[in-house]
């Protein structure tokens, strides 16, 4: 499976963009030989292609992951042995840090999301990697032989910050060794805290030892935390680490530090120190709280249209509105297909007609449980992870649905905003939109604007951005100021146009409980949806309702 070089994916020339600006924009304080490599075109474009050949093996690998693979584990420990080899995570620090100069975006989702699709699209993908990674992978050495000495240039530029290496513990490794599922326990026995200081922490508990998978956090690309995972489960508390953990993400590690935060969901290590010899540690006999199933892919438990559940199968599509307040501002919504043998599906991504009933009973019986009538309304019972019923019978505010009319027509636009984060930290404010016409014909459209909080505002740095698109097109635009202590330093990316709109408009048809939306691109979508009243004020699209604009 060929991944596309910046030369001709749209979204790997972005981030090379996006890393020339900066150069060009910041100043440089370095050796002439250092400056002259850290702005050549030709030796940064080498670097963009090795760390987005990385970014995108690591998400082709994730979603073959979500797909049940199973050559995901050999295809793994191959792409983390090719990481060692040819040391790509320091040259992923380095780009990373070089693009979040730039932008408070996540620097990789341009390329990630494309990747995921492409090979949750591609039933062959999987099979295919898996033959390239017994390969080895790429030789990145021969292929991009700057990549690694324009990484070293940047950071002798002082463009970035220099990466700081983990220490390894001196002394021999004495005690109990923690797992991020006895978080909770632990928390049970000595309380929780919030951040406190090395000192304060080491005073507190001590020295403790934890046991973990490295895992990356994909929003903020510079926090790790540990993990723990066996088969189909995976552990809901996480163990945040304090450092770049960039080198070791995929991998098992042993740590010694202390204990800066504690709550029933994570801790945070500082003052880490990697254990290379724990055999002189013991388990912690804490108590261990249960793996929750991992999610499925929709993929997994979607078949194709018309054969899935039937209409002689299911009683009611029914749905639950309320406000989600949790950081931030949006309308959710809750929609369960009500089956006649009693059962609820509680995850609903696909048309009825598109659940594969048998393998999502399997794969992940947590979403199932039972439902009865309970005067207007409903009563519903959960199951667990394994398929058992789980807790007391509850009443539920759903109200049943009905679906469209065969070949229904829809005219003017539809909303749905939303506002993600804070005043004080900042946050991005979104609005997506679709506007039909009674001819068949649609076009979608977007719109956000981020801002850093009042809290930056204070040292003088504000950050902002924007982006819009619809039917015609799209464009984004940045903005930067940084407050330091000779002044403020301001960049502007100024607006950028992206593409023809092409994919965001096209035809569409009504039917049941689905949509079909044919884009003038090329591609196509079949998504859940209904009317949610009676006149058509607000229509449900594929994961949330869209209201008529006013």
């Amino acid at each position: 499976m060929r991944f596309p070089s910046i030369r001709s994916a749209p979204a790997a020339r972005t981030v090379y963009t996006a890393c020339a600006a900066a150069l060009t924009a910041l100043p440089v304080q370095a050796a002439p030989d250092a400056k002259s490599l850290a702005t050549d075109p030709a030796a940064m474009s080498q670097l963009v292609e090795a760390v987005s050949f990385d970014v995108m093996s690591e998400t082709a690998i994730d979603a073959c992951q979500d797909l049940g693979a199973a050559s995901v584990p050999s295809m793994r420990e191959a792409w983390i042995a090719w990481r060692g080899r040819y040391q790509i995570a320091p040259m992923r620090v380095v780009l990373t840090r070089m693009m979040q100069r730039r932008s408070a975006d996540a620097p990789w989702e341009k390329l990630v999301e494309p990747m995921r699709r492409r090979v949750l699209g591609d039933p062959q993908a999987c099979a295919t990697l898996a033959r390239e990674w017994q390969g080895g992978g790429k030789d990145v050495a021969a292929q991009y032989p700057q990549a690694a000495a324009v990484a070293r240039a940047i950071v002798q530029a002082n463009l970035v910050m220099p990466i700081t290496p983990l220490p390894v513990a001196a002394e021999p490794a004495r005690g109990q060794v923690l797992l991020p599922s006895q978080v909770i326990a632990l928390t049970e026995q000595r309380g929780n805290w919030l951040v406190i200081s090395e000192e304060a922490a080491r005073r507190k508990l001590g020295l403790v030892y934890v046991k973990g998978r490295v895992a990356r956090d994909p929003r903020r690309p510079e926090n790790f935390h540990l993990m723990q995972e066996q088969g189909d489960r995976i552990g809901e508390q996480f163990i945040h680490l304090k450092f770049n953990a960039e080198s070791w993400v995929g991998r098992e590690i042993v740590l010694r530090g202390v204990v800066t935060s504690l709550n029933r969901l994570s801790m945070d290590l500082a003052d880490a120190a990697l254990v290379t010899d724990p055999s002189g540690l013991t388990p912690s006999p804490l108590a261990q709280t249960p793996l929750a199933r991992k999610e499925v892919s929709l993929q997994r438990v979607s078949t194709a249209p018309g054969k899935g559940l039937g209409d002689k199968d299911l009683a009611a599509v029914v749905i639950h509105g309320y406000a989600n307040n949790l950081n931030g501002t949006r309308w959710e919504e809750d929609v369960r297909f009500l089956l006649r043998d009693g059962s609820v599906y509680r995850r609903t991504e696909m048309p009825p007609d598109q659940l594969d009933v048998a393998a999502s009973r399997q794969l992940e019986p947590q979403r199932w449980g039972r439902w009865r009538s309970a005067g207007k309304g409903y009563a519903m019972q959960a199951q667990d992870d394994d398929g058992r019923p789980e807790g007391d019978w509850k009443p539920e505010g759903h109200e049943a649905v009905s679906p469209w009319p065969r070949d229904a027509r829809l005219e003017g636009s539809f909303s749905r905003r939303s506002f993600t984060g804070s005043m004080i930290t900042g946050g991005t404010s979104a609005t997506r939109g679709i506007r039909f016409t009674k001819d068949g014909r649609f076009e979608r459209s977007f719109s956000a604007v981020s801002s850093t909080g009042s809290l930056q505002a204070i040292t003088g740095t504000v950050i902002a951005g924007s982006s819009h698109g619809d039917g015609k097109g799209s464009s984004s635009t940045g903005s930067s100021t940084v407050g330091t202590g000779l002044g403020d330093v301001g960049v502007s990316s100024g607006t950028r146009t992206k593409d023809d709109g092409a994919s965001r408009r096209g035809r569409y048809q009504l039917s049941g409980f689905v949509i079909t939306l044919e884009y003038d691109d090329g591609h196509k979508e079949r998504l859940l949806s209904f009317p949610v009243d009676s006149d058509n004020r607000s229509v449900y699209i594929g994961t949330g309702s869209y209201d008529r604009d006013k």
